[in-house]
């Protein structure tokens, strides 16, 4: 049996899911399986991922094309066989050292469930990007060491092991919920008393391509082209990480000087929070409810925007 499953979903983005894949032949941990779920993907992903020809990678294509990754998911959680499960993004990359620091960190802490921060790039033009002006945040940093709902934890930098997946159960579908079933898995674990553990480091590179205008349209990655060459880059890792920090000061003091009325907002939102963990429901729900209305229309947009309708 693999140490490590690791779960992609992926739909029609064989030029993205190359990247991901290689980001996990390239770990320094070898001892995995990576289960690739096509949700009825019509393009070429399954020769792509034959072509890697490694016994560990494993393709299977949904008969019904669903439009989420939860129910992919589904299926990658009743296939991975490993003592530990993580999840990759058809869009994201993991960094050489990501895998063998989760196995060391959940061992040593006794968690049962790892976020680790990611460095996430912002979308920009080619000719932006190039110059080296695009915007880099990390992602999925929680406050002070404690699970917080406020805080969106993109599905790659979990890390958890697989006997809490089975506890926790299936991921919802879209149409079930106002927040992303992934948000929705992850507050279940949180009500469940699943032990959390939040490492200080970064663990994956976060390029979302539902944030990019086209992206299911448009069959090329600049940003991909670029990084998936030099995730071995300690150099360009401290850069992104400069850049992070330089732009996480900036809205700092943006909200404390500029746009005050976001931080009263919350503060006085404390005690709905508060009262919704009580009742088991996610204290997203009330504002995704307000923006997008139906359960379900938040990643219908998502998918208007990307192309996909």
């Amino acid at each position: 049996m693999p140490a490590v499953s690791i779960i992609t979903a992926t739909y029609n983005s064989s030029h993205l899911l190359k990247y991901a894949i290689q980001s996990v032949l390239d770990s320094e941990f070898q001892d995995w399986e990576l289960i690739v779920v096509g949700d009825c993907c019509t393009d070429d992903t399954e020769e792509v991922v034959k072509r890697f020809a490694d016994p560990r990678i494993s393709f299977f294509n949904l008969e019904k094309n669903s439009g989420q990754q939860a129910k992919p998911n589904n299926f990658g959680l009743e296939k991975a066989k490993g003592k530990y499960l993580a999840f990759l993004n058809q869009d994201d990359l993991f960094f050489p050292d990501h895998l063998s620091k989760c196995v060391e960190e959940i061992e040593s802490t006794g968690a049962d469930f790892l976020i680790i921060p990611g460095i996430k790039i912002l979308s920009s033009k080619q000719d932006d990007f190039e110059s080296g002006n695009y915007g880099v945040q990390l992602c999925s940093v929680h406050p002070d060491g404690k699970f917080s709902t406020n805080v969106f934890s993109v599905a790659s930098t979990w890390f958890l092991k697989n006997k809490s997946a089975q506890i926790l159960g299936l991921w919802k579908m879209e149409h079930e919920l106002y927040v992303t079933p992934s948000q929705e898995w992850i507050f279940r674990a949180f009500l469940g008393g699943i032990l959390f553990h939040f490492p200080t480091r970064v663990g994956s590179m976060i390029i979302l391509s539902g944030e990019r205008k086209n992206s299911y349209i448009t069959r090329y990655s600049f940003e991909h082209e670029f990084f998936g060459k030099r995730l071995h880059d300690l150099e360009l890792k401290a850069s992104l990480m400069e850049k992070a920090a330089v732009f996480a000061h900036k809205e700092l003091q943006n909200q404390l000087f500029f746009k005050p009325k976001i931080l009263i907002k919350r503060v006085l939102g404390l005690p709905l929070d508060w009262i919704s963990k009580l009742f088991k429901i996610h204290p997203s729900a009330y504002r995704f409810r307000r923006a997008w209305g139906k359960k379900g229309n938040l990643i219908q947009k998502v998918r208007k925007d990307t192309g996909l309708d």
